[in-house]
Protein backbone atom coordinates (compact mmCIF):
# COMPACT_ATOMS: atom_id res chain seq x y z
CA UNK A 1 0.00 0.00 0.00
CA UNK A 2 1.14 3.50 -0.78
CA UNK A 3 1.32 6.07 1.96
CA UNK A 4 -0.25 9.47 1.51
CA UNK A 5 3.23 10.97 1.11
CA UNK A 6 4.07 8.48 -1.69
CA UNK A 7 0.81 9.27 -3.46
CA UNK A 8 1.52 13.02 -3.26
CA UNK A 9 5.03 12.56 -4.69
CA UNK A 10 3.64 10.40 -7.49
CA UNK A 11 0.91 12.97 -8.26
CA UNK A 12 3.50 15.78 -8.29
CA UNK A 13 5.71 13.88 -10.73
CA UNK A 14 2.76 13.13 -13.05
CA UNK A 15 1.59 16.76 -12.93
CA UNK A 16 5.11 18.01 -13.71
CA UNK A 17 5.43 15.67 -16.68
CA UNK A 18 2.04 16.77 -17.98
CA UNK A 19 3.05 20.44 -17.76
CA UNK A 20 6.37 19.76 -19.50
CA UNK A 21 4.59 17.82 -22.25
CA UNK A 22 1.97 20.53 -22.68
CA UNK A 23 4.44 23.39 -22.90
CA UNK A 24 6.77 21.51 -25.25
CA UNK A 25 3.87 20.92 -27.66
CA UNK A 26 2.88 24.57 -27.51
CA UNK A 27 5.97 25.73 -29.43
CA UNK A 28 5.09 28.21 -32.14
CA UNK A 29 6.19 27.62 -35.71
CA UNK A 30 8.24 30.83 -35.55
CA UNK A 31 10.22 29.34 -32.67
CA UNK A 32 11.33 26.38 -34.80
CA UNK A 33 11.68 28.33 -38.04
CA UNK A 34 14.94 28.89 -39.82
CA UNK A 35 17.26 31.60 -38.55
CA UNK A 36 15.83 34.20 -40.92
CA UNK A 37 12.26 33.53 -39.79
CA UNK A 38 11.08 32.37 -43.22
CA UNK A 39 10.29 28.84 -44.30
CA UNK A 40 11.49 27.87 -47.77
CA UNK A 41 10.62 24.40 -49.02
CA UNK A 42 11.89 22.69 -52.16
CA UNK A 43 9.96 19.72 -53.50
CA UNK A 44 12.09 17.79 -55.96
CA UNK A 45 10.20 15.65 -58.48
CA UNK A 46 12.27 13.17 -60.48
CA UNK A 47 9.59 10.62 -61.40
CA UNK A 48 8.11 10.80 -64.90
CA UNK A 49 4.38 11.56 -64.42
CA UNK A 50 3.49 10.08 -67.82
CA UNK A 51 4.61 6.67 -66.51
CA UNK A 52 3.66 7.05 -62.83
CA UNK A 53 1.49 10.09 -61.97
CA UNK A 54 1.20 9.36 -58.24
CA UNK A 55 4.49 11.03 -57.09
CA UNK A 56 3.57 14.21 -59.00
CA UNK A 57 0.06 14.16 -57.51
CA UNK A 58 1.41 13.84 -53.98
CA UNK A 59 4.19 16.41 -54.53
CA UNK A 60 1.73 19.01 -55.85
CA UNK A 61 -0.82 18.37 -53.11
CA UNK A 62 1.85 18.66 -50.39
CA UNK A 63 3.08 21.87 -52.02
CA UNK A 64 -0.44 23.32 -52.06
CA UNK A 65 -0.99 22.31 -48.45
CA UNK A 66 2.26 24.02 -47.41
CA UNK A 67 1.15 27.24 -49.10
CA UNK A 68 -2.18 27.27 -47.25
CA UNK A 69 -2.92 27.46 -43.53
CA UNK A 70 -4.46 24.10 -42.64
CA UNK A 71 -6.02 24.11 -39.16
CA UNK A 72 -4.48 27.50 -38.44
CA UNK A 73 -0.88 26.36 -39.04
CA UNK A 74 1.32 29.03 -40.61
CA UNK A 75 1.95 28.60 -44.34
CA UNK A 76 5.42 28.25 -45.81
CA UNK A 77 6.84 31.49 -47.14
CA UNK A 78 8.13 29.92 -50.35
CA UNK A 79 7.53 26.54 -51.99
CA UNK A 80 9.36 25.60 -55.18
CA UNK A 81 8.73 22.47 -57.23
CA UNK A 82 12.09 21.53 -58.75
CA UNK A 83 11.66 19.23 -61.76
CA UNK A 84 14.54 16.88 -62.56
CA UNK A 85 15.15 13.71 -64.58
CA UNK A 86 11.71 12.40 -65.69
CA UNK A 87 9.86 14.97 -63.59
CA UNK A 88 10.39 17.55 -66.33
CA UNK A 89 7.65 15.76 -68.27
CA UNK A 90 5.15 17.49 -65.95
CA UNK A 91 5.65 20.71 -67.94
CA UNK A 92 6.24 19.22 -71.41
CA UNK A 93 3.36 20.41 -73.63
CA UNK A 94 4.00 17.62 -76.13
CA UNK A 95 3.31 14.53 -74.02
CA UNK A 96 0.27 12.47 -73.03
CA UNK A 97 -0.52 14.75 -70.09
CA UNK A 98 -1.23 17.71 -72.36
CA UNK A 99 -2.20 16.26 -75.75
CA UNK A 100 -5.73 15.27 -74.74
CA UNK A 101 -8.92 17.20 -75.37
CA UNK A 102 -9.98 16.59 -71.78
CA UNK A 103 -7.42 16.32 -68.93
CA UNK A 104 -7.20 12.82 -67.47
CA UNK A 105 -8.17 12.59 -63.79
CA UNK A 106 -5.24 10.68 -62.26
CA UNK A 107 -4.77 11.99 -58.73
CA UNK A 108 -6.60 10.15 -55.99
CA UNK A 109 -7.39 10.53 -52.31
CA UNK A 110 -6.39 7.94 -49.69
CA UNK A 111 -9.88 6.46 -50.20
CA UNK A 112 -9.12 5.83 -53.88
CA UNK A 113 -11.46 8.53 -55.22
CA UNK A 114 -10.05 10.19 -58.33
CA UNK A 115 -10.12 13.94 -57.79
CA UNK A 116 -7.95 15.95 -60.16
CA UNK A 117 -5.76 16.06 -63.22
CA UNK A 118 -2.09 16.98 -63.04
CA UNK A 119 -2.86 20.14 -65.03
CA UNK A 120 -5.44 21.23 -62.45
CA UNK A 121 -3.08 20.55 -59.53
CA UNK A 122 -0.21 22.38 -61.21
CA UNK A 123 -2.48 25.38 -61.88
CA UNK A 124 -3.69 25.28 -58.26
CA UNK A 125 -0.13 25.06 -56.92
CA UNK A 126 0.97 28.10 -58.91
CA UNK A 127 -2.27 29.93 -58.08
CA UNK A 128 -1.38 29.64 -54.39
CA UNK A 129 2.05 31.18 -55.06
CA UNK A 130 4.08 28.04 -55.73
CA UNK A 131 7.08 28.28 -58.04
CA UNK A 132 8.29 25.80 -60.65
CA UNK A 133 11.98 25.49 -61.54
CA UNK A 134 13.12 23.17 -64.32
CA UNK A 135 16.49 21.43 -64.51
CA UNK A 136 17.79 22.64 -67.89
CA UNK A 137 20.01 19.59 -68.45
CA UNK A 138 17.11 17.23 -67.77
CA UNK A 139 14.78 19.13 -70.11
CA UNK A 140 17.41 19.34 -72.85
CA UNK A 141 18.20 15.62 -72.62
CA UNK A 142 14.52 14.89 -73.31
CA UNK A 143 14.23 17.39 -76.15
CA UNK A 144 11.96 19.72 -74.15
CA UNK A 145 12.58 23.22 -75.46
CA UNK A 146 9.30 24.89 -74.49
CA UNK A 147 7.27 24.27 -71.35
CA UNK A 148 3.72 24.95 -70.18
CA UNK A 149 5.06 26.79 -67.12
CA UNK A 150 8.14 27.24 -64.95
CA UNK A 151 11.56 28.77 -65.24
CA UNK A 152 14.64 26.97 -66.47
CA UNK A 153 17.16 27.02 -63.67
CA UNK A 154 20.74 28.17 -64.08
CA UNK A 155 23.77 27.06 -62.13
CA UNK A 156 23.34 30.04 -59.81
CA UNK A 157 19.55 29.83 -59.34
CA UNK A 158 19.71 26.09 -58.61
CA UNK A 159 22.64 26.64 -56.23
CA UNK A 160 20.72 29.34 -54.35
CA UNK A 161 17.49 27.33 -54.36
CA UNK A 162 19.07 24.52 -52.34
CA UNK A 163 21.45 26.69 -50.33
CA UNK A 164 18.51 28.78 -49.04
CA UNK A 165 16.08 25.88 -48.59
CA UNK A 166 15.01 25.04 -45.06
CA UNK A 167 13.51 21.72 -46.13
CA UNK A 168 13.81 19.50 -49.21
CA UNK A 169 11.27 16.81 -50.06
CA UNK A 170 12.06 14.35 -52.85
CA UNK A 171 9.69 12.32 -55.04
Amino acid sequence: MFSIMSKLKFATIIASLAIIGFTSNAVKAADISSADGEERVVISLKTDPTKDPEPACVALQIGMNLLMSPAGAPPADDVTLFLTIGGVELVNPHNSIYNRNKPKIVCTTPDGVKTASLQDLLTGFEGLGGNVMICPLCADSRGITDTVTGDRGTGLTIHNLFLNADKVITF
